[in-house]
């Protein structure tokens, strides 16, 4: 009975971004299905279309999660840095005070 729950789990629909067209959720999409390297291009696209754009805060925050990823932890480093100058309570919302010090211990600071 057990196995049968986690197989229906396992699954499900996947994540409520996919399907969606617009550049952020193609983004999230591909950092949820963990593709991180196509996920890293389309935020940074993101970012660099759309710095006017309400998300910005949060790609710059899944960027610097997805850099984490592929063990760019100063190009994360100052991903997160940044958003502490844009949006303070975000920064202290999303925990991005623990993800900074996760970038500077990897990376021996």
């Amino acid at each position: 009975m057990l196995t049968a729950v986690i197989l229906a789990l396992l699954a499900a629909a996947p994540p409520s971004t996919c399907g969606r067209t617009d550049a952020y959720s193609l983004a999230l999409c591909a950092y949820q299905h963990r593709d991180f390297v196509q996920s890293e291009a389309r935020f940074t696209e993101l970012l660099d279309a759309n710095l006017d754009d309400p998300r910005t805060v949060r790609a710059l925050y899944f960027l610097g999660r997805t850099e984490m990823k592929l063990g760019k932890y100063e190009e994360a480093s100052t991903r997160f840095i940044r958003i502490y100058a844009l949006d303070k309570p975000f920064y202290h919302a999303w925990n991005c005070d623990f993800l900074l010090g996760e970038c500077r211990k990897a990376v021996g600071k």
